[in-house]
């Protein structure tokens, strides 16, 4: 196999979107942002992370939010983040700052800083099997997770499919994580805010994924329906809040999304905040990509 380096022309700056094995072609992102960054003189290529003949020390940047199958290999993506670390490539976001996302249990400093998160309870190997999980519908899921990797929702008389499921992650050498499930998802979804650059960029509203009585799945994408939205005041200060936050321990970001679900008193509270592989749905916001695009090229040396 040849080996994919950037620079081809010598002149124009090039820029390696990190993709998976199994998606090398990317997301619906992808094209838009390749042409928003082509509008600015800069050449853009998919590139797969784990594809040894890559040369990453070639490209003027890499954009890292495209590795989608690192849970699934979590040490080998971490090494591979340790060695463009020492290799010195620019990278967003930060090597820091992916590694201290891949592991949801960044949710726990966050939450300590004042952030409102989804309460969460934490079951580490060796954790007791009579694990209180508290009370109603939960959500199971491990640590180590994305697109809905080994999440399923459990009503109060499943309680004990969901202690089988905590003991089936902890024996595989997961953490698992059991959050309550918040009712009003079912009523009006999930809302994410994108932020390119630390600031807010566009938002999106996601249908309900998890569904009652299935246990846990590979994924949930195919139960994904996204459309755009309007953040609320509340959406907003808790998204800039969360990204303050992150950024506060691990310097600027490139690219964030936060998600947001509605607190049984009816205020918003954070889920996640992806700053490690995140899709930024540029598709429901006709600039968001062109914001993007500029943020990348402040991170480029001409």
């Amino acid at each position: 196999m040849s080996t994919l380096q950037g620079r081809a022309d010598g002149r124009r700056p090039l820029v390696a979107f990190t993709a998976p094995a199994f998606l090398p072609d990317l997301h619906d992102d992808w094209p838009l942002a390749r042409a928003a960054l082509s509008r600015l003189g800069i050449g853009a290529v998919a590139a797969v992370w784990s594809d040894p003949a890559v040369d990453w020390s070639s490209f003027d940047l890499v954009v890292a939010n495209g590795a989608w199958d690192n849970i699934h290999q979590p040490a080998e993506f971490l090494a591979w983040v340790d060695a463009r670390d020492l290799d010195g490539v620019p990278m967003v976001n930060s090597p820091g700052t992916l590694r201290w996302n891949l592991d949801k249990r960044y949710l726990r400093e966050l939450e300590a800083m004042g952030v409102a998160v989804v309460p969460t309870r934490w079951a580490e190997p060796g954790t007791d099997p009579a694990f209180e999980l508290g009370s109603g519908e939960v959500v199971v899921k491990p640590t180590v997770s994305g697109g809905g990797f080994k999440t399923a929702r459990y009503r109060p008389d499943e309680h004990d499919q969901a202690r089988a499921h905590v003991r089936s992650l902890l024996d595989g050498g997961w953490t698992a994580m059991v959050q309550p499930y918040q009712d009003a998802v079912d009523s009006v979804g999930e809302v994410g805010l994108v932020f390119v650059g630390g600031a807010f960029s566009h938002a999106m509203h996601k249908d309900p994924m998890i569904r009652r009585g299935v246990g846990p799945t590979r994924s949930l994408i195919d139960n994904q329906v996204v459309t755009p939205a309007t953040a609320s005041p509340a959406q907003l200060e808790l998204a800039h809040d969360a990204v303050a936050a992150a950024e506060q321990l691990l310097g600027p970001t490139a690219y964030a999304r936060v998600d947001t679900v509605p607190g049984p008193d009816g205020r918003p509270a954070l889920l996640e905040l992806e700053l490690l592989d995140p899709v930024l749905f540029f598709a429901t916001d006709p600039g968001g990509a062109d914001r993007f695009a500029r943020v990348l090229r402040g991170y480029i040396e001409w």
